[in-house]
């Protein structure tokens, strides 16, 4: 695999990240349970984690 297709996996993967997390919004936003809204806020903050290690990687 070359740099530039790691490059793109990696783009690929923070773009798919980032739509989860929207998704994941959303449905923070929408919580009537007090437990599925700090669910929901735990695992956005962990995909904005892995997203700033990945963007460390390009």
């Amino acid at each position: 695999m070359t740099k530039e297709q790691m490059r793109e996996q990696i783009q690929q993967l923070i773009r798919q990240q980032e739509k989860e997390i929207e998704i994941l919004l959303k449905r923070k936003r929408s919580a009537t349970d007090e437990t599925l809204y700090i669910v929901c806020e735990q695992v956005i903050l962990q995909k904005q984690r892995f997203i700033e290690e990945l963007r460390v990687l390009l």
